[in-house]
């Protein structure tokens, strides 16, 4: 497996693992401004696109905006090695902080996060739609953001 920097010419592929790995994935418009626009860092095996990361760069921060991984390919620490990468690049752009949100029922996600010293600054409540049939779904159709945040300082 192989890392790589995706630009515009993945669009159509990214968007594919999208779809298939994420019933909320973002909209076509959004991956195309992203990928022009920010970092974004993908793994292939045998040539195919299975994970990848999305990071803006601002002043003094980082935020990550996408953390996705093809369900075929979890649990093989793929989103550990992007994750990983990308606070690594983040401390090369002297950035104070890495901020990212997060599904409040994502645990697994939590888990990687808070195991690479990310720590909850805040709760958006009621943030993310969910599906009708979502086991998170409140009685507004909606679940929790949790804030975390990784310093760099």
């Amino acid at each position: 497996m192989s890392f790589e920097f995706l630009d515009a010419t993945a669009l159509a592929e990214v968007v594919t693992l999208a779809e298939k790995s994420d019933p909320y994935a973002w909209p076509l418009p959004q991956w195309r401004s992203s990928l022009k626009d920010d970092w974004v860092l993908a793994k292939r095996d045998a040539g195919v696109l299975v994970a990848l990361l999305v990071l803006r760069k601002g002043c003094f921060e980082t935020e990550l905006l996408y953390l996705l991984v093809e369900p075929q390919a979890r649990r093989q620490g793929l989103a550990a090695q992007l994750l990983d990468k990308s606070l690594a690049y983040s401390e090369q752009l002297n950035a104070e902080r890495m901020l990212l949100e997060v599904r409040a029922s994502n645990q697994s996600a939590i888990a990687l996060y808070k195991g690479r010293k990310f720590v909850q600054e805040g709760k958006r409540k009621n943030y993310y739609p969910l599906l009708a049939d979502d086991k998170a779904m409140t009685s507004k159709g909606h679940e929790d953001a949790l804030l975390l945040t990784h310093w760099f300082i």
